[in-house]
């Protein structure tokens, strides 16, 4: 039988916790790291699937205002009397964008411009988005006949 000895443990040394001394982890220490590790993953996620989302954002509007602007100069460039709302898509190059133009004829009581009975026409462009509702680009403009201009 070996003769035993006497440990003393001062207060910088704790007790070692056994043969192989500090080598590895406990349980607690590495179920913490997995929380911290499941935490950074989940915000990671998070921040993820919001970027692609204001990403798929940007590049609806993006495509909208150019689709929505090359409408509206169509629309302006016909005779102010041929002037009418519509609907309809922008053909085989964007087949899941879909428009819809409003036109209202403006008068004194919606500008507070006398004299304009007849001149003015409002022109509301709606793009949109495989008909989705929760996608959707305005376009307001004002066209105006000239005094000289005659209605066809």
């Amino acid at each position: 039988m070996l003769p035993r000895r006497k440990m003393r443990f001062s207060s910088n040394h704790p007790p070692s916790r056994g043969a192989r001394g500090d080598a590895g982890f406990t349980l607690l220490e590495v179920m913490v790291a997995v929380a911290v590790i499941a935490i950074a993953f989940v915000t990671l996620i998070g921040a993820q699937s919001q970027s692609v989302a204001i990403a798929t954002s940007a590049k609806f509007d993006a495509q909208a205002s150019l689709l929505a602007q090359r409408k509206m100069a169509e629309l302006c460039l016909q005779n102010y009397g041929e002037l009418n709302g519509g609907s309809g898509d922008f053909g085989t190059e964007h087949p899941s964008f879909f428009w819809k133009a409003e036109v209202t004829d403006l008068g004194e009581g919606d500008t507070g411009i006398k004299g304009v009975a007849g001149m003015l026409k409002a022109i509301d462009l709606t793009v949109s988005f495989e008909q989705d509702a929760a996608q959707l680009y305005v376009l307001r403009t004002i066209v105006f006949q000239k005094k000289n201009a005659v209605v066809k």
